[in-house]
C-alpha cells in the first residue's frame, strides 16, 4: 500500500490496535463455531437415544416393521443432518476462519516490527496455509455419527429378541 508520511505513521499507530480487535473476533468466533458443533452433536446423539427409548416402550409385535422403518428414518436424518452440516458447511468456514486469523497474527507481528507495507488485514485467504486445525471437532462428530450408527443398527437388529423378552414378563 503506497501511502504519504502522515498517513502512514496513522496507519502504523492503529494497525496494532485494529489487528487485535481483529484477531479477538477471529477466536471469539472460532470458539462459538465450535460450541455450537460439540452443542450439536451432543444433542443429535441423546435425541437418537430418546426417541429410540420413547419407541421401544410403545413397540407391540404387529408395530414391529413400523419401528424399524421409524428408527431407521429418524436415525438417518439425524446422521444426514449432522454430517452435511459439519462437513459441508461449517468445517470449511472454520478452516478458512483459521487461515484468516493466522494472517492476521502474522500480519499483527509485522505490525509491530514496523513491516506495514501490505497491510491488508481483509485479505482473501484462499490458497494460504491453513492455521490452527480443529481435528477434534472432526472426532466428535464422527464420534457422534458413529454411536448413532451403531445404536440404529443394535436397535432395529435386536428389537425382535428385546421384544420377546418384554412379552414373556
Amino acid at each position: 500500500m503506497k501511502v504519504d508520511g502522515d498517513t502512514a505513521r496513522v496507519v502504523q499507530e492503529r494497525a496494532a490496535s485494529v489487528l487485535t480487535g481483529l484477531v479477538q473476533e477471529d477466536r471469539n468466533e472460532a470458539r462459538i463455531w465450535r460450541a455450537r458443533v460439540q452443542n450439536l452433536s451432543f444433542s443429535a446423539v441423546l435425541a437418537s437415544f430418546a426417541i429410540s427409548a420413547f419407541f421401544i416402550g410403545k413397540v407391540t409385535s404387529a408395530s414391529l416393521c413400523l419401528f424399524r422403518l421409524v428408527t431407521l428414518l429418524v436415525d438417518c436424518s439425524l446422521v444426514a443432518m449432522l454430517a452435511s452440516i459439519y462437513f459441508l458447511r461449517v468445517r470449511p468456514d472454520l478452516v478458512e476462519l483459521r487461515k484468516a486469523q493466522k494472517y492476521r497474527e502474522k500480519l499483527l507481528v509485522r505490525s509491530v516490527t514496523d513491516q506495514l507495507e501490505d497491510f491488508d488485514p481483509f485479505k482473501n485467504t484462499k490458497g494460504m496455509e491453513r492455521g490452527l486445525g480443529d481435528a477434534d471437532l472432526d472426532w466428535i462428530c464422527g464420534l457422534s455419527l458413529f454411536a448413532i450408527s451403531v445404536k440404529t443398527i443394535v436397535v432395529t437388529a435386536m428389537i425382535t429378541a428385546f421384544l420377546s423378552l418384554t412379552q414373556t414378563h
